[in-house]
């Protein structure tokens, strides 16, 4: 008696589909990144190229601190072949001539013409800087931040000059780095002895602001801490209404006790 073998279909395995497989390709490749370029936009004009060119040289400027020769600048820039045009050349010169952060010096190099930055400040030296102070119109003081900008080594000059009582320094308290600067005389400065110093060292404040008030109070002195205490405003006297004129002539005069008076009424 022949015997039925019973066969089960076959499970396919899951193919991935074409969509999920390049999703997976996107997932699993990186784009790659930019390669480097030169001190140029994206820009193709040569505009873009040469605005772009005058940014690092003026950078560079502010970093060497010196004057320097258009040639010394375009070989710092290593301008990339294609940029490398008379005109692209042509046009950075003539950028960097009007431009408000570098000084052009026609006569500079023999004839060559030389470019230096421009700083907030034109100091470059101890002597220098005491001659800019005296010289502004206003006695206000200058941010050693604006002056480090065109000249690095101010900090050590304004050391020098503090010491010799020919600066006012105002520091930092974390690192005691100078913040602003102020010009000073020393033909003003006055010693005092050092027993009065001592006795003024000594004398000890209040410890807190409710104590020095009362000290204050006792001396007869006024705190600028009290508090003020309202003025009281005089009341200014009510005035009396006066009732409002009927308008028009009277009449009838002889017929008040008998008529009504309806003039007070809208109409």
């Amino acid at each position: 008696m022949a015997t039925r073998i019973k066969t089960e279909p076959a499970i396919s395995s899951p193919i991935p589909s074409s969509a999920s497989s390049s999703q997976n390709d996107l997932k699993r490749k990186r784009p790659d990144p930019p390669p480097t370029t030169y001190a140029q936009t994206a820009d193709p004009a040569n505009g873009g190229n040469v605005m772009a060119l005058a940014v690092y040289a003026v950078k560079y400027l502010k970093e060497k601190e010196k004057a320097l020769t258009f040639d010394d600048i375009y070989r710092f820039l290593s301008v990339p072949p294609q940029l490398n045009t008379d005109s692209v050349r042509r046009d950075l010169r003539n950028h960097l001539k009007t431009n408000p952060r570098v000084d052009y010096i026609p006569k500079g190099f023999d004839g060559k013409g030389a470019f230096t930055y421009r700083p907030l400040h034109p100091v470059h030296s101890a002597d220098e800087l005491k001659g800019y102070l005296q010289a502004r119109p206003t006695a206000q003081g200058i941010s050693v931040k604006e002056l480090k900008e065109g000249w690095s080594a101010v900090p050590t000059a304004i050391d020098e000059l503090e010491a010799k009582g020919e600066l006012l320094v105002t520091r930092n308290k974390k690192d005691g780095a100078p913040k602003h600067v102020w010009p000073d005389d020393p033909s003003l400065a006055q010693h005092v002895e050092q027993e009065f110093r001592q006795l003024w060292h000594k004398m000890e404040l209040p410890p807190n602001v409710s104590e020095m008030r009362a000290e204050l109070e006792r001396a007869g002195l006024t705190p600028t801490s009290q508090i003020k205490q309202p003025v009281a405003q005089k009341k200014q006297k009510e005035k009396k209404k006066r009732a409002p004129r009927s308008g028009g002539r009277t009449t009838n005069v002889h017929m008040t006790a008998v008529l009504k008076d309806y003039s007070n009424r809208k109409r």
